[in-house]
């Protein structure tokens, strides 16, 4: 028992147990909204978000003292977004869905070998 410990607990890679390879997943696609708030968000409707956070936050302390808030600021700051974008026009969305498919593309040059190691990752 002791020789099997002894030669099934040592590292023979030299890095951390059991990781070989260090390969990085593929970028997932933004949804909409979320290209919308990346788009707009610091420019046009920070200051919106942090007045209806602590706005929620406020009604909240007075109808339930001494206790947190059910939703955190992210889940007021995605409500939020997701509702103008709704209501934004046409003109934006299509705007929003080419920002979608530009970081959709890799950002690393094709002649470079880091995007051929990337080709062969995907």
């Amino acid at each position: 028992m002791r020789d099997w410990f002894h030669n099934n607990s040592r590292n023979l890679s030299g890095g951390p147990r059991g990781a070989v390879l260090k390969i990085k997943s593929k970028p997932k696609m933004l949804q909409v909204w979320q290209a919308y708030h990346a788009l707009t968000y610091e420019s046009q409707w920070k200051p919106h978000v942090d007045k209806e956070w602590e706005n929620y936050k406020a009604g909240w302390e007075v109808e339930n003292p001494n206790e947190k808030p059910p939703k955190k600021r992210l889940q007021i700051m995605v409500e939020f977004m997701k509702e103008k974008f709704e209501n934004e026009t046409e003109e934006m969305k299509a705007r929003c869905e080419e920002y979608r498919l530009a970081r959709k593309e890799s950002p690393v040059p094709n002649e470079s070998e880091k995007a051929r190691n990337l080709g062969f990752q995907m």
